[in-house]
């Protein structure tokens, strides 16, 4: 089962990869198949619903598919367009590095739901109200800042400083912002099974109000961040955080650059595989079938909106044996933003082998803008 549709990928849309890589490449996703399977076994619990969740799981569709927002999907993040000025509670210094200092950054997000009658427990949850930004500062003035979104079921900010290689941005003359998007890490509450078990389920106004939620807190990080330092501002994500990232740069012409990597554009795709894995597949179709999903999600996809930054500020970064996000997401969103630039590495979703080719990628984008 598959939520690609039409995100076809032809033959000749990824580069001839060098001969030594193919390895790589297949290794990488043999690894992420294998991810897929342990990835099965912990959401599985979650992925079966009675007929009775079904129902709810359906009319939660209601408020994101009216006939307002299909004519005018951007009101659904009107809240970009009046934004209240950030609130930064605590700054606390973590440690002094080399040229510079880490500081962790507490903001208030004061977010406000799309869908005020909204009723499920990711409302209760007092740890979501704060951001959480670990802030790489240097000593001198920066050559920009760069605000760095994790992936699903990340938020750790140790371990998302490697997998958004933040130091070595850090050593380019970047300022990096590492935020940690909503009920992930820090802002999940304390009987989360894992880490963004609150942001993404079957439940649709859960996950709609989750990413306009993030999409809001990084346009408020990004304001704060723009008014401390007179620099650039743009944004890197990986994962989700490519979603996020992708789909902010369609809405606001704010970010001086954007660089999603290996980003999905439609969520639902993941949730049908994983079901289609799943014991449950035996029992039942998936509560939400795709076209349902597209429709529910579709206020947020980053191929609803045209890219509202100038196509040279972007580069996409994707691996070319992506299973978690395979090459049709990445190669749909370069197709829709009009063949920006795009960095093909080889390896995979868990697996991105060449990691110093990313780097590089990125380092030549913003020396391209005049950044570096």
């Amino acid at each position: 089962m598959s939520d690609l549709g039409a995100l076809a990928l032809v033959d000749d849309a990824l580069p001839t990869e060098a001969l030594f890589d193919r390895p790589l490449t297949a290794l990488g996703g043999a690894l992420d198949a294998a991810a897929l399977r342990g990835m099965c076994l912990v959401f599985d619990a979650t992925l079966g619903v009675d007929a009775e969740e079904r129902r709810r799981v359906r009319a939660s569709m209601r408020p994101y598919v009216t006939p307002a927002l299909e004519r005018a999907p951007r009101d659904f993040f009107a809240c970009l367009d009046d934004p209240a000025p950030p609130r930064l509670l605590t700054s606390t210094r973590c440690r002094t590095i080399d040229g510079g200092t880490i500081v962790a950054r507490r903001f208030v997000s004061g977010y406000s739901r799309f869908d005020p009658l909204l009723r499920d427990a990711s409302v209760e949850c007092r740890e979501n109200g704060y951001i959480p930004v670990l802030h790489w500062m240097h000593d001198d003035p920066p050559a920009a800042t760069v605000v760095a979104l994790h992936g699903f079921t990340m938020g750790n900010p140790r371990f998302d400083a490697f997998a958004l290689m933040v130091a070595q941005w850090f050593r380019m003359g970047l300022d990096v912002a590492l935020m940690t998007l909503p009920f992930h890490g820090a802002r999940s509450p304390r009987n989360a099974r894992y880490s963004g078990e609150l942001f993404a389920s079957w439940h649709v106004g859960r996950l709609n109000e989750s990413v306009r939620q993030s999409i809001h807190d990084v346009d408020l990080v990004t304001r704060w961040l723009a008014s401390e330092r007179d620099v650039p501002v743009g944004v890197i994500g990986l994962s989700l955080g490519g979603y996020v990232a992708a789909l902010y740069a369609g809405l606001s012409p704010r970010p001086a650059f954007v660089m999603p990597v290996a980003p999905p554009v439609r969520l639902g795709a993941l949730p049908l595989r994983l079901f289609a894995l799943s014991r449950h597949r035996t029992t039942g179709d998936a509560p939400l079938s795709p076209d349902e999903l597209r429709r529910a999600y579709r206020v947020h996809s980053p191929l609803t909106y045209p890219l509202a930054v100038p196509k040279e500020r972007a580069l996409i970064s994707a691996g070319r044996g992506d299973r978690i996000v395979p090459p049709e997401h990445p190669h749909a969103l370069w197709k829709h933003w009009g063949e920006p630039a795009i960095h093909w590495y080889s390896g995979s979703h868990i697996a991105p082998f060449r990691r110093r080719e990313i780097l590089a990628a990125g380092a030549h984008h913003l020396e391209r803008l005049g950044i570096l």
